[in-house]
């Protein structure tokens, strides 16, 4: 059986196809920073570019389906075979959903909206004999406008729903299309609850394919975090691990090399670097309990209160952040005070040495002499241009005017009391408001893009790409490459490991809907 991948990213789909039955003899995508990632894993694989599978680095807008063929057609492997128009099994793929995410700004007129007629064009191009696409939930209710049809000069004038769309173009091109429904993951031995929209549609005269029947029913059967992940760090919960089949079989592989075997993961797992915290990051993580969204911590200082002193790194942190911008108006009066040659005038340095200050203030609360030594002769003097003598005068001056809006006392109360204003709450959590610490005893939420969503459940400090893979349902041995995250402009240009992992359909999702199209397949 034979497929196409498109839109493949870093291989999600790819390896629940794969491990369905299925050998996929072309796949693209347009990030280079995917590909490599994609093109290592099917070379672990035994799926050579050129011999046996190719991989295109392209936008799906320069992709035609006579030159799809023409490279499958050109593969060693097929030398006394040559796919025609219509003997493509299926063709799989989901594409860029940022448009449609109820997670972002949901853009009607996001041009990454249209992608998918690009996805029908090379559908009728080809013409497999069946087609998958996977979306987000929000795909289903969202709706377009002036969205010009296939095969005639059609507007679909005023709103109509992509869903709708989508159908009616299938069936133009000679489709049957199922009912399109949301899949969730966790119903498919994946330990995330994470909704998926998918569209099954299959050439007229071909099996009728289904969609996957749920393989945990009852919640209590759900695959949780503590059977994902729980080995891959050492908590009192691992001595009941052993023997966890979702732990055992992504060690040990779920998709086999083309030779037939599993290919193992490393006993030091791949991916599982840990991220480098402050003590005030780390204490600000032990806030949260388990499952709980910052939200909903809000909620409880305000009720409960909070014994602020307990945490003397983020108690720090708070009041230099409460009193910031009075803060850096200090600094830099100062800093003219004291003719400094620096650049007082950027926002950017005022920040920086706000930071430092603060540090110093850390430092010499622990009666670390020798470390504050040290940021004041090496880095308090760089950012001043100065020697060390002006720098302790700067110093000793900040200690005399910063922090005087808002007192150490003052929120110390203030979070004892649970009277604490929105902007004392976001100097004690920042404004990410989005984190959630995972609950050991349930399936994780859907897996995002950045790695300080979440807060792993067993220690303050956020995921690691391993554990988001396992919770994707990545083997082991799938090694992700790049960097491992990214950060502003960046962020639009980049698809660092975490986005990676992310953007995935999760494997073992990816694998029962692509079963059903194999035993349609062998039906017929």
């Amino acid at each position: 059986m034979y497929a196409i991948d498109l839109f493949c990213g870093a291989g999600g789909f790819s390896e629940g196809i794969i491990q369905a039955g299925f050998h996929i003899v072309y796949s693209s995508d347009k990030s280079e920073h995917v590909m490599e990632t994609y093109k290592h894993r099917h070379e672990q694989l035994g799926m050579e570019h050129g011999k046996n599978t190719f991989f295109e680095l392209a936008d799906i807008r320069e992709l035609e389906g006579d030159n799809i063929l023409k490279k499958i057609n050109g593969l060693k492997c097929f030398k006394d075979k040559t796919f025609s128009l219509g003997e493509i099994d299926a063709i799989f793929g989901g594409p860029p959903c940022q448009g449609f995410s109820r997670a972002g700004r949901r853009d009607p007129k996001d041009p990454r909206n249209m992608l998918f007629r690009e996805y029908l064009r090379i559908i009728n191009e080809i013409q497999p004999k069946y087609v998958v696409m996977e979306n987000v939930a929000g795909f289903m209710d969202t709706v377009l406008s002036d969205f010009k049809s296939l095969n005639t000069e059609f507007l679909y004038n005023g709103d109509t729903l992509v869903s709708e769309i989508l159908q009616n173009e299938l069936k133009m091109i000679g489709y049957n299309v199922l009912e399109p429904t949301l899949l969730d993951a966790s119903d498919y031995g994946v330990p995330q609850r994470r909704n998926r929209a998918i569209f099954i549609a299959y050439k007229n005269g071909e099996g009728k394919p289904e969609y996957p029947e749920p393989i945990t029913p009852e919640p209590h059967h759900k695959i949780t975090v503590l059977e994902a992940i729980g080995d891959l760090v050492e908590c009192p919960e691992s001595s009941a691990l052993k023997n966890v089949e979702y732990i055992e079989s992504s060690k040990r592989g779920r998709t086999k090399h083309v030779k037939g075997h599993f290919i193992e993961g490393k006993s030091d797992p791949v991916n599982h670097d840990f991220a480098k915290h402050s003590n005030s990051v780390k204490e600000r993580f032990s806030l949260y309990l388990l499952e709980e969204s910052t939200k909903v911590l809000e909620n409880r200082i305000r009720t409960k209160g909070l014994d602020i002193q307990k945490y003397p790194n983020l108690l720090m942190e708070c009041l230099f952040n409460a009193n910031k911008d009075n803060n850096k108006q200090a600094i830099k009066e100062i800093a003219e005070k004291l003719n400094l040659e620096a650049n007082i005038d950027s926002d950017s340095w005022l920040t920086n040495t706000h930071k430092l200050i603060a540090e110093m203030y850390v430092t010499e609360e622990k009666h670390d002499l020798e470390n504050l030594n040290y940021l004041i002769s090496k880095k308090l003097t760089g950012r001043l241009n100065c020697n060390k003598e002006l720098a302790q005068t700067f110093y000793k001056y900040c200690k005399d005017r910063l922090n005087k809006e808002i007192t150490k006392e003052k929120i110390i109360k203030s979070f004892s009391s649970g009277d604490v204003d929105n902007k004392l709450m976001r100097s004690l959590l920042t404004n990410k408001n989005s984190r959630i610490r995972l609950n050991i005893d349930s399936t994780s939420p859907t897996m995002l893009t950045l790695p300080d969503d979440f807060i792993n459940p067993f220690e303050p400090r956020t995921l690691t790409v391993r554990e988001m893979a396992r919770l994707q349902s990545f083997d082991d041995s799938f090694l992700f490459k790049g960097k491992r995250t990214t950060g502003g402009k960046k962020r639009s240009e980049e698809v660092p490991q975490f986005t990676q992992v992310g953007n995935a359909v999760p494997p073992l999702l990816a694998k029962a809907i692509a079963l059903e199209i194999k035993y349609a397949l062998e039906k017929k």
